[in-house]
């Protein structure tokens, strides 16, 4: 009897365990959308910040000492290579001239009569009627006249050279720039200040900055011409401040010799045609270069992609049994809303691009909707560095 009552107990024990409505269930297979992999082909491109310079710019000076007289050119013009752009008075130095003339033509005339007196005693020389000593000092005479004669035209040279320069002149063509002065000011010789600058602007340059290992990268995509033995041009297309693009594509010119030990970064300079003088020296501008040719790459959404504690890069991807696996990638360059992706992803594999923050590396995954690849194969489409 009394086991008949124990086994009754554990009977009633089981059944009320079995419907404890607080028994815990498995949590439901969290529900996602995925992205398949497929190569696009495109054609990068690396977006630099850079600033317009002219090709050739020279700031205005003078030589001479004076008041300016006039001013004779209109500014913001064009002008020709020794244009006389302003006149200092010319009175002290025209003086100066006159004087130097007049010293020349003394020294003149007195190696005249030094040549003629030479001359008569080499004659009684060669008649015994003069000694040598009259002979050596006849012709040391003419020779030291004619050295006054050197001497005066040296300096008679440097007084024209110094009434040239009171007219200054333009030391190259091109536009020129606002007159720092005016009609009846002072100027000094080599002043520190400038009169004014002109700028040859038909062509000016693209000055940018670019890392020293993409700049290798990039040139490693240009290689020499084997029957040349000259580089490819490398495109470079410049858009504007407010985000235009300029009509006319550059080329890169030259790059800098060293790097920036501080950014580990070196100057590009590109060079573009500037024919409506839309491209004024100072302003900012973004320039694109461009890689040489299109390649296949993987291409995901920006949002797709998770960062680590340490800011590593990686996504989630659902394998062929739907469980979720933690990808690390390597990441390339930019394109609009997505990364080229380097490395760690394939074709045909399919990365999770929704609930990221709920699921976690190992669970099951039901996969309601396979979107497609991202669009990025069109011809005009380029990825642009970060």
């Amino acid at each position: 009897m009394h086991k008949i009552l124990l086994l009754t107990v554990s009977l009633f024990l089981i059944s009320g365990c079995n419907d404890n409505p607080t028994q815990q269930k498995q949590p439901p297979t969290l529900h996602v959308d995925t992205l398949t992999l497929q190569y696009k082909n495109t054609r990068l491109s690396s977006e630099l910040p850079g600033r317009i310079s002219a090709i050739k710019e020279a700031e205005v000076r003078p030589q001479v000492s004076g008041i300016i007289t006039e001013r004779l050119f209109k500014e913001g013009k064009e002008v020709k290579q020794g244009d006389v752009l302003y006149q200092i008075d010319p009175a002290t130095y025209q003086a100066n001239v006159n004087s130097a003339e007049a010293t020349l033509n003394r020294t003149l005339a007195d190696q005249n009569v030094a040549k003629k007196t030479l001359n008569r005693v080499a004659e009684l020389a060669k008649k015994k009627l003069s000694s040598q000593q009259d002979f050596d000092d006849a012709q040391a005479a003419y020779e030291q006249a004619t050295a006054e004669v050197a001497v005066s035209q040296s300096a008679l040279d440097y007084s024209n050279i110094l009434l040239s320069y009171t007219q200054v002149t333009a030391p190259i063509s091109g536009r020129i720039g606002i007159s720092q002065v005016s009609e009846g000011a002072l100027v000094t010789a080599e002043q520190s200040n400038y009169l004014t600058t002109i700028q040859q602007i038909n062509d000016v340059y693209v000055d940018m900055s670019q890392s020293s290992l993409s700049l290798l990268k990039l040139k490693r995509e240009f290689p020499r011409n084997k029957d040349h033995e000259q580089e490819r041009k490398i495109p470079v297309d410049i858009k504007m401040e407010d985000g235009t693009g300029y009509p006319v594509q550059g080329y890169l010119e030259a790059s800098d010799i060293s790097v920036d030990e501080s950014t580990g970064s070196m100057t590009l300079r590109a060079i573009v045609s500037n024919p409506n003088n839309e491209l004024l020296p100072g302003i900012f501008v973004r320039a694109t270069i461009y890689s040489p040719s299109e390649k296949d790459y993987i291409v995901i959404p920006q949002s797709t992609v998770v960062r680590s504690q340490t800011g590593e890069p990686f996504v989630y991807i659902a394998n062929d049994k739907n469980i979720v696996e933690k990808r690390a990638i390597s990441l390339g360059n930019e394109m609009e809303n997505n990364w080229i992706v380097l490395d760690g992803l394939k074709e045909g594999e399919h990365v999770i691009i929704n609930n990221l923050q709920k699921i976690k590396e190992g669970a099951p995954v039901v996969i309601d909707n396979a979107t497609p690849p991202v669009d990025g194969s069109s011809d005009d489409q380029s990825a642009a560095s970060e």
